[in-house]
């Protein structure tokens, strides 16, 4: 992706060197420095106007007569002549040359970046992306950034980036390229709200919230979960108000009017009365493009990984009755050995039905991860559960970072409470809430 914000660097670019020999002139900065420093600035200016073609050429011309100007400059100087009065004309020349580059090149597009951390979580930015990409004045990045498992005393235990692991459709830029400062996007969407308050996980740092503000025009969060809105209260909604990301965003979207209404009301909760105006100006209730992506995806047999297919299929061709299996984090840390020994009777029960109806598993991602933080005495058995079903070879395991497509293969949804279940229910598929506690 190659930005079109040549013209907003051009003038930032003039905009230095006329600082630059200002502060010479005020004796803040050595005339010798500056004068050295200035060819390179102007070179930069004219490798940035080649970007125009035949107008970036017409404009190199006025900056040839810069280069001059310092030369002459550095001469008085070196013989020990006076210099102001050359300095104070090329003051007015560069004011006049950013007057008329501002005037000739044309307007930048919109800048938009987005940074997404988890392939998985990409879904709750995708149908947005798509817009901006299709708009002629926008240049819509996707550039995943780091994040890490965290230790139980809060420190790195390792590093990921998801880059590769994003369709093939959607062109990434690599973080280790990009200086967000610079570049100054018009907007940023994140769909990360915890910064440092993730036990679990965290971005990178100088990707919090509070970092990108300073980075951006507008910042924008958008939730990468869809909650249940039946029986959603302010006082429910106060856990997630309180993450950082509700204080940093400009712009905080929700699913619809109705939860925008809760999270107003728990924000005002939080911070008071007197605070209804920013949350009623910061949160819309724009929809979630989670919705969109599942209610948009259509499966054929070419989507769906040949593993798979040699499982749902049967002798005839026709499907089997697949179901998704869900386990989330919530449950995991609460039930723990209970919820182990519930999968374990869930698979085993699964398994004499492959017949006419087939498994697939998808626990959520960051189990392994939070077990490793939170959960340590859990981390070995779960392990094995998960590598016994794999080599059992009867079932689905998805660990893929497309749900969408899972939800689209899958006729039904069995398993633990988790915002999985409204993305089936926006599809009008039968979902059934399992108990920890019932064995069958």
């Amino acid at each position: 992706m190659t930005i079109t914000r040549y013209k907003t660097q051009i003038l930032i670019k003039i905009d230095n060197i006329h600082s630059l020999l200002r502060a010479s002139m005020s004796g803040g900065t050595e005339i010798e420095a500056v004068l050295e420093a200035l060819p390179n600035e102007v070179i930069g200016i004219g490798e940035l106007l080649v970007n125009y073609g035949d107008l970036g050429a017409g404009l190199i011309e006025s900056l040839e007569t810069i280069i001059e100007d310092i030369e002459k400059i550095q001469l008085a100087v070196a013989q020990g002549k006076p210099f102001r009065m050359p300095v104070e004309m090329l003051l007015s020349k560069l004011v006049k040359i950013h007057n008329a580059f501002e005037q000739q090149l044309p307007d930048d597009k919109k800048v938009i970046y987005f940074l997404p951390y988890k392939a998985s979580m990409w879904d709750s930015l995708e149908s947005v992306w798509e817009k901006a990409s299709d708009d002629g004045d926008c240049d819509a990045v996707v550039m995943p950034i780091p994040y890490c498992d965290r230790n139980p005393d809060g420190s790195a235990r390792a590093w990921h980036w998801e880059g590769e692991d994003f369709p093939d459709y959607v062109p990434i830029t690599n973080y280790r390229n990009v200086n967000l400062s610079e570049i100054h996007p018009d907007m940023i969407y994140i769909h990360n709200p915890y910064d440092g308050c993730n036990f679990v996980t965290s971005v990178a740092p100088e990707y919090y919230s509070d970092k990108l503000k300073e980075c951006t025009e507008q910042l924008v969060y958008i939730p990468y979960f869809v909650s249940e809105e039946n029986g959603a209260t302010p006082e429910w909604a106060e856990t997630h108000a309180r993450m950082p990301v509700y204080v940093n965003a400009d712009i905080i979207v929700q699913q619809s009017e109705k939860m925008r209404d809760i999270y107003i009301q728990a924000l005002v909760n939080l911070y008071g009365e007197n605070t209804r105006h920013i949350w009623e100006q910061k949160i819309k209730g724009w929809g979630s493009p989670k919705l969109d992506k599942v209610r948009h995806t259509k499966v054929e047999e070419k989507d769906v990984p040949e593993e798979w297919l040699q499982k749902i299929k049967k002798a005839d061709g026709t499907w089997k009755k697949v179901v998704m299996y869900g386990t989330g984090l919530g449950e995991m840390l609460k039930s723990g050995e209970k919820l182990l020994n519930k999968i374990e009777n869930v698979l085993d029960y699964f398994k004499g039905k492959t017949d006419d109806v087939m498994l697939l598993w998808r626990p959520h991602p960051l189990i392994p991860a939070t077990l490793d933080s939170m959960r340590p005495e859990l981390a070995a058995r779960y392990a094995k559960i998960v590598d016994d079903y794999k080599k059992a070879g009867w079932g689905i395991f998805d660990d893929t970072p497309d749900l969408s497509r899972s939800i689209a293969i899958c006729d039904a949804y069995y398993g633990d409470d988790s915002s999985v279940i409204q993305l089936f229910q926006g599809v009008k598929k039968p979902v059934m809430v399992e108990d920890v506690e019932i064995r069958n």
